[in-house]
């Protein structure tokens, strides 16, 4: 099982303006027009860090910009090594969530060793850049989204004591509306005590694969190059927000599929032997789609198969037939898995070397999807969102989903505490 330690973080100070001016979404849910919103609340904002503009020269800009802010006091690392209690308080559909999590240092293990374990597929291009990114700078600037089974329910009971013990050492109110609150926690011996059973668990990831699969490579390039690392030395971990699976602010939105429209042909047609097709009826809304599609799990629904106003039901006839052989029926129900075997590939010819070439595009908004098929250039899909239990079971089954089958909502925030590689 791997190692969790306490780090000595890097984080704002008073110097670097209002926290909640400071605080950004990972990089790769940050588009350009709030990447642009983002730098232009405050100088300091962890965009600069996590999404630099400009070709390989920007490594080295981001390097100096963390000198440079930690020579002018904005920046500073505390002085014991911590760990971190953060909570997220956001709204989703008009209730409110609080997801809570511990900010740790956990042991960066290869997938083959068993102790942390994938839930879905990535792409070679976001490693190739964050690597070279921690290489530049040493720090970890945004941190890896993890679930926990935490079956003895410690990592809950100990992140609510500690909430409710005193106020927020920091917090902030982002521009969505969302909450942000960290506490620090000295790593005493009777608290690393009371998280101790979570080192008997494996961790799955929720986001971030990309982040963690860098931070094995940077270990190993470390330990290749320098022959050899101390047992605790920092850059044989990666920065971790360790998640409760039973946590009840944990929120999974699908994730929808947007495909070019083709020449006119008779799709549904060609469907109808593999899916029960049914039009879906009051011609609903984007809202009113979403709501449709999230109760039923495996189910896709069509938009512009039959025209760009047209919207139908496609259920699958038989699950198991339409994917490859030797997986359980918990992955070839997916509706990721659904519509890739059953759609795209055999009407759009969409396989593995067409999905690294960006056939198809993604989004977790409604509207987005209906917006483009409207516009009479596009087809889309909705798909049901992933259950957090089935995001488990097929991890544990080392079973991965295709890439972009779950979109974890909100993101773990960016600037509430950074990573040093080095002692």
């Amino acid at each position: 099982m791997p190692q969790i330690l306490p780090f000595r973080g890097i984080r704002y100070t008073p110097r670097a303006g209002e926290f909640s001016d400071l605080l950004a979404p990972p990089y790769d849910v940050i588009s350009p027009a709030q990447q642009a919103a983002l730098a232009a609340r405050n100088e300091h904002n962890a965009v600069r860090l996590e999404l630099a503009e400009g070709g390989d020269e920007r490594y080295e800009r981001v390097a100096n910009l963390v000198r440079s802010w930690t020579e002018e006091g904005a920046l500073a690392q505390d002085e014991l090594p911590m760990l971190y209690a953060y909570e997220q308080e956001f709204v989703e559909e008009g209730e409110t969530f609080r997801r809570r999590a511990l900010l740790a240092a956990v042991e960066a293990q290869p997938w083959e060793e068993g102790a942390i374990l994938p839930h879905e597929y990535t792409m070679s291009g976001p490693k190739e850049d964050r690597l070279k990114l921690l290489q530049a700078t040493g720090v970890q600037f945004s941190p890896v989204f993890m679930l926990a089974r935490d079956r003895a329910g410690q990592l809950r009971q100990f992140l609510e004591e500690t909430m409710a013990s005193r106020p927020a050492d920091q917090e902030a109110k982002t521009a969505d509306g969302d909450h942000h609150r960290l506490w620090l926690i000295e790593a005493s011996r009777f608290e690393m005590h009371r998280i101790a059973p979570l080192l008997s668990e494996t961790f799955t990831i929720a986001d971030g694969h990309h982040r963690y699969e860098t931070a094995v490579t940077y270990k190993q390039g470390r330990l290749d190059a320098e022959g050899s690392l101390p047992r605790d030395h920092p850059a044989r971990f990666a920065l971790t927000a360790i998640v409760a699976a039973d946590d009840p602010g944990l929120v999974i939105r699908p994730i929808h599929r947007i495909v070019p429209r083709k020449a006119p042909s008779d799709w549904l047609g060609t469907l109808s032997a593999q899916f029960a097709i049914e039009p879906l009826v009051g011609n609903p809304d984007a809202a009113e789609l979403g709501e449709l599609v999230k109760h039923h799990p495996g189910f896709v629904i069509g938009l512009g198969l039959d025209g760009p106003d047209s919207k139908h039901w496609l259920v699958p006839m038989d699950v198991a037939g339409l994917s490859p052989t030797g997986h359980s029926e918990t992955w070839a129900a997916l509706g990721s898995n659904v519509l890739r075997y059953g759609v795209l590939e055999p009407l759009w010819g969409i396989d593995d070397d067409a999905l690294r070439a960006g056939a198809v595009e993604y989004t977790h908004l409604t509207g987005e999807v209906v917006e483009r098929v409207e516009a009479g250039d596009a087809v889309g899909f909705l798909l049901s969102p992933v259950s957090v239990a089935d995001t488990l079971l097929l991890a544990e089954k080392h079973e991965r989903m295709p890439q972009k089958s779950t979109f974890f909502h909100p993101k773990i925030g960016t600037g509430l505490v950074f990573y040093a590689l080095n002692p």
